[in-house]
């Protein structure tokens, strides 16, 4: 008789062990939300599932990439507009100088250019997130390094040197940056590149618009022989001339900045709509995953309710089986 309620007493007892583990099971499944508790579970599905994340989280990484390269973009779209009227105020100046009722105010007009000359250098020394907009790949303070007379640790830098014939003021803009694109990576075979360079915003070299501004300074401001005008001095035909074809040369350049805004308005709307399919990948990749991994809630009830019915039933025949005496064996 012991050796038989032995026997059944522990067939009962690991009977109970299995219906409370898989009811702890269920009721995990339940709470957390996820199909696999332990990786042994379901091996396969488990690296599926960290496939998918992985894919997922390598993603996310390339959408912050390009949210912040769209604002980026955005950015210099606005600095380039701002820049473009500023020498749409210049290009009007020059037009005024031109006519011969205000040739007495050329040198107040030559320091109205000299304004905007300074306020378009700050503007192409913008930056977006400690990063400078039109400098290509050097684009912090430290992978600047001036040579004198330069002194600022910034792109452009308005200088000024020993004066000359064709330069009687002696200003000049110089660019310190490069000319090379900035990429990054939206997929992991695909790239893109993000900068305007300054010789696609401002002429050749990157100083092609300032070398002209500064000119139509020195225009306005020196007389042929180096001298500094008075007000009441008159252009001479071919310095109308002159100035005429500095004017076209600003029109020329204002052209071409529109084109580069377009241009970064296309590459900021190419930004969007890969963040856009980027967030629509996740969305498919994140169903998957849950397909994988997530708990079927009305199942898992299902499963839980089963195994209660099976404890209380299991429960009822340990305890007629804890009451059997000897006369019940004999029977």
């Amino acid at each position: 008789m012991r050796i038989t309620t032995n026997s059944q007493t522990t067939t009962f007892q690991s009977n109970l062990f299995q219906i409370q583990e898989r009811m702890d099971k269920e009721n995990q499944r339940i709470a957390t939300g996820k199909d696999i508790i332990r990786i042994a579970d379901a091996p396969e599905r488990v690296a599926d599932v960290q496939q998918l994340s992985t894919l997922i989280n390598r993603n996310a990484i390339y959408k912050e990439s390009m949210i912040s390269a769209g604002e980026e973009l955005l950015n210099v779209g606005a600095n380039l507009q701002t820049f473009s009227d500023k020498l749409t105020t210049v290009r009007e100046i020059g037009l005024v100088a031109a006519e011969s009722s205000n040739h007495d105010k050329l040198p107040v007009l030559a320091q109205q250019i000299f304004q905007q000359l300074t306020d378009m250098v700050k503007i192409a020394n913008s930056d977006f997130n400690g990063k400078y907009s039109f400098s290509g790949t050097k684009t912090t303070p430290e992978s600047i390094v001036p040579v004198p007379p330069q002194v600022t640790n910034e792109p452009f830098e308005l200088i000024q040197i020993a004066p000359t014939a064709a330069n009687p003021s002696g200003y000049q803009v110089v660019f310190k940056g490069n000319l090379q694109d900035r990429i990054i990576n939206t997929s992991p075979n695909t790239t893109e590149v993000i900068n305007a360079k300054a010789d696609a915003a401002f002429g050749t070299g990157g100083t092609e618009i300032f070398d002209t501004l500064i000119k139509s300074y020195n225009l306005l401001n020196y007389r042929l022989d180096g001298t500094q005008r008075d007000s009441s001095e008159l252009f001479s035909t071919g310095e109308q001339r002159t100035l005429q074809s500095y004017v076209s040369d600003m029109t020329r350049e204002m052209s071409n900045i529109d084109l580069e805004i377009g241009r970064i308005g296309y590459k900021q709307s190419r930004m969007e709509t890969i963040s856009e399919q980027i967030t629509e990948d996740n969305t498919r990749l994140g169903e998957f995953r849950s397909r994988k991994e997530d708990t079927n809630i009305p199942e898992s009830l299902i499963n839980l309710k089963k195994e209660e019915n099976a404890l209380q039933y299991s429960l009822q025949v340990g305890s007629r089986l804890m009451n059997q005496s000897l006369m019940d064996f004999l029977r």
